[in-house]
C-alpha cells in the first residue's frame, strides 16, 4: 500500500514547493534587511573586521 503511495507521487509537485518556499523566504529576508536602520546595517557591517565583540542591535 505504501510503496503504491510513493510511486504514484508526482515529485515535480515537490520541487515546485521548495522553490515557493525559497521565495518566500528570501522575501522576507530581503524585507528585514531593508528594515533595519543605518545604524544597525553600520554595526552588521563592522562585525567582520571588529575585534570587539558585541550585540549589533
Amino acid at each position: 500500500m505504501i510503496r503504491d503511495l510513493v510511486s504514484s507521487l508526482d515529485y515535480s509537485d515537490f520541487a515546485e514547493l521548495a522553490l515557493g518556499l525559497f521565495v518566500i523566504a528570501f522575501v522576507f529576508i530581503v524585507f528585514g534587511a531593508m528594515r533595519l536602520s543605518k545604524k544597525a546595517a553600520d554595526r552588521f557591517a563592522s562585525i567582520p573586521i571588529s575585534d570587539k565583540v558585541e550585540d549589533p542591535r
